[in-house]
């Protein structure tokens, strides 16, 4: 009897494997929910993606991070190039990550635009994470923006995609 049960927990093991785990991408976002402060990992990957989207490098991802991105792709949008990052089984502050979403101009520019876009079912689970966080980090940002520029960064939905910005363009 008690073999019998081994071997249907066994089968049932080999049936229904248990789910991955979402792992969590907050060490490679550490900071950009304040104030648009970057870890020199996630400046590293985007920086390589401006010269990835230009054709004019390769994409480099963070150590450790590899498995965490599907393959990425480049699209105009009239006269930007704009750059998704997919993440496979990510989490940002417990909330699923869908992609990082870069926009830049196809020659140099001051134009710089990151996002980073959540699930569209964790849509309560985002704003409850970053909708203050984004409140305060603007504010924060703001004070910093001694040009004038209009720096703004916080929690958005866009086309029924909810995501935590920053635009930092010149």
């Amino acid at each position: 009897m008690i073999g019998r049960v081994f071997l249907i927990a066994a089968f049932m093991g080999l049936a229904f494997p248990a789910a991955a785990a979402a792992r969590p991408l907050d060490p490679l976002l550490e900071g950009f929910d304040d104030a648009c402060a970057y870890s020199d990992a996630l400046a590293t990957l985007l920086q390589s993606s401006y010269a990835f989207a230009r054709k004019e490098g390769t994409l480099s991802m963070p150590a450790g991070y590899e498995a965490m991105f599907g393959p990425p792709s480049v699209k105009p949008e009239n006269e930007y190039l704009q750059v998704t990052l997919p993440v496979v089984d990510g989490t940002w502050r417990g909330v699923p990550v869908k992609e990082i979403e870069v926009y830049i101009t196809e020659l140099e520019s001051g134009f710089i635009y990151h996002a980073v876009l959540f699930q569209p079912d964790a849509l309560k689970a985002a704003e409850a994470a970053f909708k203050q966080r984004g409140i305060a980090a603007q504010k924060k940002l703001a004070a910093q923006d001694e040009s004038g520029f209009g720096w703004d960064t916080g929690f958005a939905i866009i086309d029924g995609a909810p995501r935590y910005q920053c635009d930092l363009s010149t």
